[in-house]
C-alpha cells in the first residue's frame, strides 16, 4: 500500500514538472495589458518610422540582437546593453534613441525576449501582425525544460473554432499555427501558442 502511495505521489509529481499554470496566459495578458498595448503601439510606431525586429539572446536581458530590415536585405547586430555602442548604432542609422530606449525596458519589465512584425496577404490584401514571445519560470519544467508564450496581435478580428483556436481565413477548417503550434484566442484579434522557441 505505502509503495502505491509512493507511486501516485511521484506520479502527480512528474505530470506537474511536465505542464504549466493553464490560466498563465489568462494572468499575465491581464495583468500586463497595459503594458503589452504601449509596447505594440511604440514597436509599430518606430518600425514604421524605420524597420527592425529585437532579440534578447540572454537571460539576464543585457545583450541584444538588433536586426535592421530593408527592402533588399537584413542586417544583423549583436550589443551588449550596458556599453554605448548600441546607441552608437541606433543614431548613425537615424533611429529614435529616446523611444528605442523605452522600447527595450519594457521588454525588460515584462520579459519579452523578441519582438518582430510580419506581412500576410488576406483578400489579395496586405495586413499586418506582430509577434512577441514571453519568457517566464512559470512556462519552465523539469522534464521539458523552457518554454516560451508567444503572443499574436494580428490588426483585424480573426475566425475562431468553437474550441478558441484560431482558423485560417482562406478555408476556415485549418488551424492557423505559429511554429507548428496552434494559437489559442485571448480576444478576437490577440492569440498565444505555448512554444519550445522564442522565434
Amino acid at each position: 500500500m505505502k509503495n502505491l502511495k509512493y507511486i501516485i505521489v511521484l506520479v502527480l509529481v512528474v505530470v506537474t514538472s511536465c505542464s504549466y499554470p493553464k490560466n498563465f496566459t489568462k494572468d499575465f495578458y491581464t495583468g500586463n495589458e497595459a503594458t503589452l498595448a504601449t509596447l505594440r503601439e511604440e514597436y509599430n510606431s518606430l518600425f514604421n518610422e524605420k524597420p527592425f525586429a529585437l532579440l534578447f539572446e540572454t537571460k539576464d536581458f543585457k545583450n541584444i540582437a538588433f536586426e535592421i530590415i530593408t527592402d533588399s536585405i537584413k542586417y544583423i547586430y549583436n550589443f551588449d546593453l550596458t556599453k554605448t555602442n548600441f546607441v552608437d548604432t541606433l543614431s548613425r542609422y537615424h533611429y529614435n534613441v529616446q523611444k528605442m530606449q523605452a522600447l527595450i525596458q519594457n521588454m525588460q519589465r515584462i520579459q519579452c525576449t523578441w519582438i518582430t512584425k510580419l506581412n500576410y496577404y488576406e483578400n489579395f490584401s496586405v495586413r499586418h501582425l506582430i509577434l512577441m514571445a514571453i519568457r517566464n519560470r512559470a512556462l519552465n519544467s523539469t522534464f521539458k525544460g523552457e518554454s516560451y508564450c508567444t503572443l499574436a496581435f494580428f490588426d483585424t478580428p480573426q475566425p475562431i473554432d468553437e474550441y478558441g483556436r484560431f482558423l485560417d481565413r482562406a478555408n476556415r477548417i485549418k488551424n492557423r499555427r505559429i511554429n507548428g503550434y496552434k494559437l489559442i484566442r485571448i480576444d478576437d484579434k490577440v492569440g498565444y501558442a505555448i512554444t519550445k522557441h522564442y522565434r
